[in-house]
């Protein structure tokens, strides 16, 4: 995650984020993404708000040269998972660098591709987010960033168990992942750092994962719930699991798990 937002992964951090998250849907979008931004062997590539680093491993293998892709993110947690899980696929050559998002220490129009993948609704400053991000890009380069645009069945289960669990309001801090849902913000934000051909498309990705059980309790334990949860007897860590995985009971096919989650991609020049 990135900026000072205060919704930072906890219990299992990056590790349950990437077995987990990484492994039923952002790795596809991340796919997505890169390809939306037509990412093409010789681009220079930023991916801002890194978490994980998946979207800066998905441009590298685009590239064909690591070297060219580097990674930002305001964790410095985060970054160093980023580098060992780059370096574990194969890709130690990505460069990896801890800052904030309105501050990216690196020169003018460096690259010819930035990406951001739901990382701008967390950011408190989006302007100014959205005016680096156009800032190390080069004239005529492109910018492709995506944002949950609404609750997905999963945040839905998440809030009718735990809020009845542990009171109306628990799960609330958690409507940032869709504080920034709305076409015409991106319009806004993109207008106002400059950027130009700004579409903003319409899409749904799918959280899919052949073990409901054990995605949904890898999941609570890298929230902002977590150690809530874990200092519950396991009877009843068990029981609040089970809930939620019963919430969810209609968003299964033959695979397992498949939860849809609606999405707004942007992509601009420029």
């Amino acid at each position: 995650m990135t900026g000072n937002s205060g919704f930072q992964l906890r219990r299992g951090g990056p590790k349950v984020y990437e077995a987990s998250w990484v492994h039923a849907q952002m790795g596809r979008a991340a796919e997505d993404l890169v390809a939306t931004a037509d990412v093409v062997p010789g681009d220079r590539v930023i991916d801002i708000g890194c978490g994980t680093g998946v979207v800066a491993r998905v441009a590298a293998a685009r590239t064909g040269s690591a070297a060219d892709v580097t990674g930002t993110d305001v964790s410095a947690e985060m970054v160093k998972a980023a580098a060992r899980f780059a370096a574990e696929a194969g890709y130690p050559e990505i460069a990896w660098l801890e800052c904030d998002a309105t501050a990216i220490p690196l020169p003018d129009a460096a690259f010819d591709v930035g990406l951001c993948q739901q990382s701008l609704q967390f950011m408190p400053d989006k302007p100014t987010a959205m005016a680096e991000m156009a800032r190390v890009i080069k004239p005529g380069g492109r910018l492709a960033l995506s944002v949950w645009k609404t609750r997905s069945p999963i945040g839905a289960a998440f809030s009718t168990v735990l809020d009845r669990e542990f009171g109306d309001g628990t799960t609330a801090p958690w409507d940032m992942v869709y504080s920034l849902g709305d076409r015409d913000s991106l319009h806004d934000l993109a207008a106002g750092a400059g950027l130009k051909d700004v579409h903003v498309a319409f899409d749904v990705k799918f959280a899919r994962h052949p073990d409901s059980t054990a995605f949904i309790t890898a999941a609570i334990a890298g929230s902002p719930i977590a150690e809530t949860m874990a200092e519950l007897p396991a009877a009843e860590h068990d029981r609040l699991i089970q809930e939620i995985v019963e919430e969810l009971a209609d968003f299964h096919d033959d695979d397992g798990l498949a939860v849809p989650a609606e999405c707004l991609t942007l992509r601009a020049r420029k």
